[in-house]
């Protein structure tokens, strides 16, 4: 298993590329679903607003059979394939192109925990899919509960607009 690094800042995942570049869509499926998904309570706990267990908005378990995460008793579920998008906004799935890979690539990871009355996320994790049920363990990164908290703070085109690389014009010089 590599070491997942923890994403605590804005600047952090704009760093990893996670999302980008034009048609992915996984900057706007993180938007969504700190907004949807996860209500922090008062003692930093991510509390499940969706179950993942219910199949809630398309989550399907995550078996983690390449070892990218650590290993545990408790279940990973993963979410944000767009061929099943379950009830993700228009701004999630715009830019889908079913002829198009990478219009599908980006994932969440969340590993769920409960009790009788709550389910909670433990951990979650942002990935690249790859294709086949495999991952890119270099391209894994663990979302920390404070950045969920400022992601929870912004409104999407804010969050985009921070967050996304500015692609660079092909400009050629004049003669």
């Amino acid at each position: 298993m590599a070491r997942i690094r923890t994403l605590n800042e804005l600047s952090h995942l704009r760093e990893t590329r996670f999302g980008q570049p034009y048609p992915r869509h996984g900057l706007s499926l993180l938007c969504w679903f700190a907004h949807k998904c996860v209500e922090i309570d008062d003692d930093g706990i991510m509390i499940a607003l969706c179950d993942p267990e219910d199949r809630d908005f398309g989550f399907h378990p995550f078996h983690n059979s390449e070892g990218i995460l650590r290993d545990t008793d408790l279940q990973y579920y993963e979410m944000g394939n767009l061929h099943h998008p379950g009830a993700m906004p228009p701004y999630v799935t715009k830019n889908y192109d079913r002829d198009v890979r990478e219009s599908n690539a980006d994932r969440i990871v969340v590993l769920v925990d409960s009790d009788e009355n709550d389910t909670w996320f433990d951990r979650i994790y942002v990935t690249h899919h790859l294709g086949q049920g495999r991952f890119d363990e270099n391209s894994t990164f663990r979302i920390s509960q404070g950045l969920i908290d400022k992601i929870q703070r912004m409104e999407w085109s804010d969050f985009i607009g921070e967050v996304k690389i500015r692609q660079r014009r092909n400009q050629r010089a004049r003669r």
